[in-house]
């Protein structure tokens, strides 16, 4: 099922991309999301091309009910976001892809980081979210949609708290 997102961040394209490979930013998404676990590693550097892996234990006390029989009470997420070098605006484009360990479900998808203005960036999300589930999948494709939403809008109160504790 095809996903649109536009992520609305506070911050400079460039600081965006920083904040990504900071371990600090996967602590603040990881109390954002209610998750019990987070680690993220980084290969690169954010002034050029980065990968950064991201894993997060989430509980599932808030997912679609046609879901609950596929999970336990929490799931691990593997993400993975390849940044491109930037342009000399700042912007850059990438993949995500985003497995839910133990399911046949996951999210791939490009990503687009520009800047909005001086002091935020917006990042777009075009992907594919699939179930693979003989004659269920479409439809717990269609009760993920709003979730997995929420979990990636989750990501503009990040980068606020993110700001926020920069700023501080």
């Amino acid at each position: 099922m095809k996903l649109h997102e536009t992520l609305h961040l506070p911050l400079p394209a460039r600081s965006a991309a920083g904040m990504y490979a900071d371990p600090e930013y996967t602590e603040i998404r990881r109390r954002t999301l209610g998750a019990s676990e987070a680690t993220s590693d980084v290969d690169g550097d954010p002034a050029g091309a980065f990968t950064v892996r991201t894993e997060l234990s989430l509980p599932t006390d808030k997912v679609p009910d046609i879901v609950k029989p596929f999970v336990g009470s929490s799931v691990t997420v593997k993400e993975e976001q390849a940044w491109s070098a930037p342009a000399t605006d700042g912007s850059r484009t990438g993949t995500m892809g985003l497995e839910v360990v133990g399911t046949p479900a996951g999210l791939t998808a490009d990503l687009r980081l520009t800047g909005t203005d001086q002091h935020s960036a917006e990042v777009v999300i075009d992907g594919d979210l699939t179930a693979k589930i003989p004659l269920l999948g479409g439809k717990i494709e269609k009760a993920a949609l709003p979730y997995v939403s929420k979990v990636l809008r989750a990501e503009e109160r990040s980068a606020a708290a993110y700001r926020d504790r920069s700023a501080g």
